[in-house]
């Protein structure tokens, strides 16, 4: 008998995991609010300041940002994200020598 229960528990508990996952328990959010979300993140970006750098030897993504920025008041992770949303195309960690890239400015 209490096979037959754990056996019972634990068909319960896959069919609602399975049922989560396929369906879904959260109410849906509705469209309208995405395109404002957009909208929102586009004048972030729109607002994000940058300064073009021709990568030389010996530049990373660190240390090109502590060159052109003054103080100290981001982090490796923003500074991470900020360079991808200016250079969408581009990984941080393959700048080339000789290119121009849009690095972000924190100080003004």
């Amino acid at each position: 008998m209490k096979r037959f229960i754990r056996v019972c528990v634990i068909m319960l508990i896959l069919y609602v995991v399975a049922y989560d996952l396929k369906i879904g328990t959260l109410p849906q959010s509705s469209p309208a609010n995405a395109e404002i979300q957009t909208e929102k993140q586009q004048d972030q970006k729109n607002k994000q300041k940058f300064k073009t750098y021709e990568v030389t030897p010996g530049d990373t993504l660190i240390s090109v940002v502590e060159k052109l920025n003054s103080n100290n008041n981001y982090s490796i992770v923003s500074m991470i994200k900020d360079f991808k949303s200016l250079n969408p195309e581009v990984n941080p960690e393959n700048i080339q020598i000789g290119k121009s890239y849009k690095f972000p400015v924190y100080h003004q």
